[in-house]
């Protein structure tokens, strides 16, 4: 049960499972260090997520239609004021935020990512500017010093970015290189950074660094995700808004 439930959420928290199960936390622990030995799961401090052979493509991620990326989504689309222009991180939680817009919203989507742009063009009322350069298959996004320097001349009112992970140190991380530049030109040519982050990229370890979260304007995650980290990441002057996924 507690295997399942780390393949269908991503990752779970011990006490939270000792819980719901009505046992005690050392007995989900040992359980947690079984399934990790086997390679089954992968442990942190805390709990455990879904075992990883390394960085998953757009796509395979693209299958993980959680009720936590539903919710982010649409909490983060709820926020976006009319006529507003917006530079669009590759993620499929961002890909959920371009489906969830009001049908009614003007704005001005900005992105390196041919899916995202595909999903904006079917909003009746978004004007779609898809940044230029080479394609990075994994991120299924432009890369490259062109592309980078195009996003540095430009000036726009949100940056919405997808979570890969966010360390024990509170660093924003990538899994690639060229993301992680990228993710942070996004981030510095906006007023706004709203960071849409599923529970299991929180307190998650990933190669490359793009920044402290305090970069951040607003993190908005899902109800499974750990409050100490919460509270210390509002600590750190950004907000912390966590979605419903019970709403409907």
């Amino acid at each position: 049960m507690i295997l399942q439930r780390i393949n269908e959420s991503g990752r779970v928290l011990a006490n939270a499972v000792a819980s719901e199960f009505g046992v005690s936390e050392d007995s989900i622990r040992r359980d947690l260090r079984e399934l990790s030995e086997q390679g089954l799961v992968q442990r942190f401090h805390g709990g455990a997520a879904r075992s990883r052979s390394g960085p998953r493509s757009f796509q395979q991620r693209a299958r993980d239609e959680t009720a936590g990326k539903k919710a982010i989504a649409a909490a983060a689309a709820a926020r976006i004021p009319a006529n507003t222009t917006m530079l669009l991180d590759s993620s499929t939680t961002v890909l959920e935020f371009v489906h969830a817009l009001p049908r009614d919203l003007q704005a001005c989507i900005i992105t390196g990512s041919p899916d995202i742009a595909s999903a904006a063009l079917d909003h009746p009322c978004c004007e779609v500017i898809l940044l230029g350069g080479s394609l990075n298959r994994l991120t299924r996004s432009a890369i490259g010093q062109s592309t980078l320097a195009e996003v540095q001349s430009m000036r726009v009112d949100y940056c919405v970015l997808g979570a890969c992970a966010v360390d024990e140190e509170l660093m924003l991380r990538a899994e690639n290189y060229d993301d992680a530049r990228m993710k942070l030109a996004l981030g510095q040519a906006c007023n706004e950074i709203i960071l849409l982050a599923t529970s299991e990229k929180l307190v998650k370890q990933a190669p490359f660094a793009i920044g402290p979260i305090s970069l951040v304007s607003t993190l908005i995650t899902d109800r499974t995700a750990d409050r100490s980290i919460l509270e210390r990441i509002s600590g750190m002057g950004v907000e912390v808004i966590v979605a419903d996924d019970q709403l409907g």
